[in-house]
């Protein structure tokens, strides 16, 4: 592989303000624009014709163009943004991952640092942290004559961060592609409400600090005094544990880990150990000197004879000279314990995979003629098989009651009609061609059902099904590779596990032979489950909380297994860590879909449930079990009258929220039940309530009376662009006279492919306004203000997901009877026009219908809504409604996903407004021309228009 480099001419030039000096001074609008310092080539990438064009080839993953950066400001946004331009004749064009882009961040010295969470960017494996560019057909909205578009991705530059390397690589497109005009700017919303933010760096305010990072780091301040880990350890085995240490300097003198190990019995084993330093003050010890600012390390620790847990101590060598240890740690076994390394092709099948890991593992082989039978016997434990914790089960019963989804020649998967299932199937099969199917199809927690059903048979044709599926699913070769997914890898590994319990109680003998395969297979499963959390690609993210969860219920139910203590330490340490990143000491969950908040909930309970007994989870339930008391206090508080979550963010059709609720507070919260607050929310209090708490990521204003029609609206103010995220900040819904009128258009982004996924997804999907075509990208909002005025509740959001460009605000004005609300977008950019498109959606069930430019009304059984267009600064600059439009995969609109795979007809309305360098207005919806009189008369009292019209410099 070639590499060339090529290094700026000017790099005292390469820094470029533009601020309050530089830019119109109306503006107000604080960018740095910085450009790179170098430019690497690989895989046959090359420089274009003329100075600033690069050109990436379709050699996928290995062709890229790598542009690094220097300057950063840590802890501001980032907008980076170029022009690319694509062949006549490419083929990949309506993918979402026609190329990539990877990023890393890099300290002062340029070493670099391993963040586990990146706000606009996902983890992964070939760059530390990516996001993908969509093939043309999504581009050519925007796209010029020539074939070429302007693509934007924003992301958070953390702290310490102070370099980057930017890589846009070759992914999946068929012929070269060509970039230019590459710019890197880093901006900060001006907020007149914090002084600090006043000056003219790009250094942002407290509230958008807070904002960008609800939830912080999980991060451990090293001192003098030892932060401890503790790993089980598989025997005569070594250990390796991998971390990175931040320091302020390289000349800071690092930090070291104590090492203690223990027998089985707890008791110390002392030191001298193999490869460790011994001091008497601290016993043994290994150094971790600070050579740069990000110091990674990797611990291999060779475990004394007898040896069954080590215990590591992270501190500073000096009190005065505290250090950063950034965790998750990665903890692995040697390469010969890696599932690839122990399955072999000559020995396929899953008892074979049990019998070569027994090889390995040096157990005692028996006779031939009794093989299999003794090595179930040395592996199996049948009392600790015969009431399996089994955490997902539980969890499918909270979402969807006691359901059935199988019986004995039919499936009936989630929302999906009910499917013919085969005898013998193939195990890739896509009856509805949909990835949330698959997903379903591949967990086999519907095996269950089939299993529990009064048919004697019932039991045996569930195994054979198993067992089909085992052997179609070669270790490296699935035959859907959705079946990898964490979710049905976790919820399988369970399933399997209860179906091993349920066969050794069955009155019916099952044969030797299927339980030994049944065993390999939750055992191959224990092993795909550990390399998957101890990789930590899903920090950040429930997937992982579903992987270390089943890795943790299946290595509790096989203790004979040699490796099952090891992995259950583990697994217990990665839910340590996953509700440390999940969800923050005050209750806040750093997740902005409402459905997977709620099952990062239910999964803690269940958890502090079932682990009520095992000793070494008593902390972690204690630590949790206050954070989930306020988490779920607050999912009760956002439920609509009828029982919903808002959906925003991924929101997979046909669950009700309040019954899930319900159900998980009668089976896991009785505890949280008797708590006054909890114990009020429940009972759902009458009349007039708003809930503006900033660490929600949602406003929440509701009225209800029994007996009488309901109003309720949300708006989303949470992270954007993470993995469960829309293109949904700032968007709404609201409902009236018990009619839900504005909707979102719902589904979830990574159960769906192609302009289904695409569209769900982006910005002209959801309630929110587009300035000049560009839609949102990641980013943050905050609640700046809220105030009263005439029984209005008035809500003043500031938002970053529009870019360097603009400085915006969107002002919510909510009726107390929710009768009638206004929504005003204001916003701001350097001195030129701007237009803003304004867009409603609503249900499939409401017609609308244009009056004229003034009236706009929406009709629904006998209710009406009046909605009501109207410019404070600008002008109105047009209305239309739109239905089902579909005409190219970059403009789709006017659709609702209410079934997984398929989009459904529903109006949108596009309100326009125009002006020069500021536009300010939007819509008023009532349901009277009584309400609608009165918000009106709100609207044009001075206070509420002095906050319209407000400036950014004011």
């Amino acid at each position: 592989m070639t590499r060339k480099t090529h290094h700026q001419k000017s790099p005292d030039d390469r820094t470029t303000f533009f601020s309050e000096f530089r830019s119109p001074p109306a503006s107000m609008l604080r960018v740095k624009q910085i450009a790179p310092v170098s430019t690497q080539y690989a895989g046959d990438a090359s420089p274009g014709p003329i100075d600033g064009v690069h050109i990436v080839t379709h050699k996928n993953r290995w062709s890229r163009v790598a542009l690094k950066f220097h300057d950063i400001e840590p802890g501001a946004w980032c907008e980076f943004s170029f022009q690319i331009s694509w062949h006549p004749d490419e083929q990949a064009r309506n993918i979402h991952d026609f190329a990539a882009l990877g990023i890393s961040f890099l300290a002062s010295d340029g070493s670099d640092i391993d963040f586990t969470h990146v706000p606009g960017l996902a983890r992964a494996q070939i760059d530390p942290y990516s996001d993908y560019i969509p093939g043309p057909a999504y581009l050519e909205r925007s796209a010029d004559h020539a074939g070429s578009s302007r693509v934007r991705f924003c992301f958070l530059a953390p702290a310490p961060a102070r370099q980057l390397l930017i890589a846009v690589r070759s992914w999946r497109n068929t012929h070269a592609f060509q970039i230019n005009s590459v710019v890197l700017r880093q901006f900060a919303q001006p907020d007149s409400a914090d002084p600090a933010s006043a000056d003219e760096t790009t250094t942002p305010s407290q509230a958008e600090i807070d904002a960008s990072l609800r939830v912080p780091y999980n991060w451990k301040t090293l001192q003098s005094e030892p932060v401890w880990f503790r790993y089980a350890l598989v025997q005569g085995r070594p250990l390796s544990v991998r971390g990175q240490m931040l320091v302020t300097n390289a000349e800071h003198e690092g930090g070291l880990a104590r090492v203690v190990f223990r027998d089985a019995e707890g008791e110390l084993i002392s030191p001298p150990y193999p490869d460790t330093l011994m001091v008497p003050a601290i016993g043994a010890f290994i150094n971790i000197p600070a050579s740069t600012q990000a110091r990674r390390f990797t611990l291999d620790l060779a475990p004394p004879a007898h040896a069954a847990t080590v215990e590591l101590g992270f501190q500073a060598k000096r009190y005065d000279a505290p250090l950063q240890l950034i965790v998750p740690l990665e903890v692995s076994l040697p390469d010969e314990l890696l599932l690839e390394n122990i399955w072999s092709e000559e020995v396929p099948g899953a008892t074979g995979f049990l019998e070569l890991l027994a090889k390995q593992l040096h157990l005692a082989p028996g006779n031939k003629s009794s093989a299999q039978s003794d090595l179930l016997n040395q592996l199996l434990d049948r009392e600790a098989l015969v009431s399996p914790l089994l955490i997902h089960r539980r969890l499918r019963v909270l979402q969807r009651g006691e359901r059935s989804q199988a019986a004995s020649d039919h499936l009936r998967l989630g929302a999906f009609p009910t499917w013919p299932l085969p005898s013998d199937p193939n195990w890739d099969e896509d009856p509805f061609r949909s990835p949330s199917w698959r997903l379903e199809f591949q967990s086999l927690s519907w095996l269950l059902d089939l299993a529990g059903s009064e048919n004697s048979d019932s039991l045996a044709h569930a195994l054979r099904l198993a067992l089909s599926w085992s052997a179609s699913n070669q270790c490296g070769q699935p035959a859907d590779g959705l079946s990898v997914h964490p979710l049905p890898l976790a919820a399988r590994a369970e399933a399997l596990l209860e179906l091993l319990s349920k066969s050794l109680k069955s009155e019916a003998k099952v044969a030797p032979g299927t339980l030994l395969a049944l065993l390999g297979e939750v055992v191959r499963h224990c092993f795909a489950l550990s390399q998957i959390i101890s990789q930590n690609v899903f920090s950040h993210s429930v997937y992982q909380l579903h992987a270390a969860s089943a890795l943790f219920v299946l290595a509790r139910a096989i203790p004979r297994v040699p490796l099952s203590s090891h992995w259950s330490s583990i697994a217990l340490a990665h839910l340590r860590d996953g509700f440390d990143e999940l969800i923050g000491p005050d209750g806040a969950l750093n997740e902005p879909s409402q459905h997977y908040r709620l099952e990062i909930i239910s999964l803690g309970l269940i958890l502090t449930a079932v682990l009520e007994y095992v000793p070494e989870a008593q902390e972690f339930r204690q630590t949790i079990t206050s954070r989930l008391q306020t988490a779920i206090l607050t999912a009760i508080a956002l439920t609509d009258p009828a029982g919903m979550l808002p959906p925003f963010g991924d929101a997979p059709p046909g669950l009700h929220h309040a019954s899930w609720l319900k159900r998980l507070i009668a089976t896991y919260g009785q505890g949280l039940a008797s708590n006054r607050s909890i114990k009020k929310a429940l009972s759902y209090p009458r009349g007039p309530r708003t809930f503006a708490l900033p660490n929600t990521g949602v406003i929440v204003a509701r009225h209800y009376e029994p007996g009488q029609e309901w109003g309720y609206f949300a708006a989303a103010i949470s992270e954007q662009r993470a993995r469960h995220g829309h293109d949904d900040c700032t968007s709404f819904v609201y409902s009236s006279g018990g009619v839900r009128w504005i909707t979102d258009p719902g589904g979830a982004r990574e159960f769906e492919t192609g302009p289904v996924r695409q569209y769900i997804a982006a910005s002209r999907a959801h309630n929110v306004a587009i300035p000049d075509g560009r839609e949102q990208t990641a980013g943050v909002a905050w609640l700046r203000s809220t105030t009263v005025l005439g029984g209005v509740n008035i809500f003043e959001v500031v938002s970053t997901v529009n870019g360097p460009d603009y400085h915006h605000r969107r002002i919510f004005a909510c009726a107390r009877d929710l009768d009638a609300i206004a929504v005003f977008d204001h916003f701001e950019t350097s001195d030129r026009p701007i237009s803003v498109a304004g867009l409603l959606h609503f249900e499939p069930e409401v017609t609308t219908t244009l009056f004229n430019p003034q009236l706009i009304m929406g009709f629904r059984d006998q209710k009406k809504l009046r909605i009501t267009p109207r410019a404070i600064i600008g002008r109105l600059a047009g209305v239309e409604i739109v239905h089902g439009s579909n005409e190219r995969p970059s403009s789709v609109q006017g659709f609702v996903s209410r079934r997984p795979g398929t989009l459904e007809p529903a109006g949108a309305l596009r309100y326009a407004l125009a002006g020069q360098r500021s536009v300010c207005g939007g819509v008023i919806m009532a349901a009277s021309e009584e309400s609608l009189k009165a918000i009106t008369r709100i609207l044009e009292t001075p206070k509420l228009d002095d906050l319209l019209k407000r400036s950014s410099e004011d």
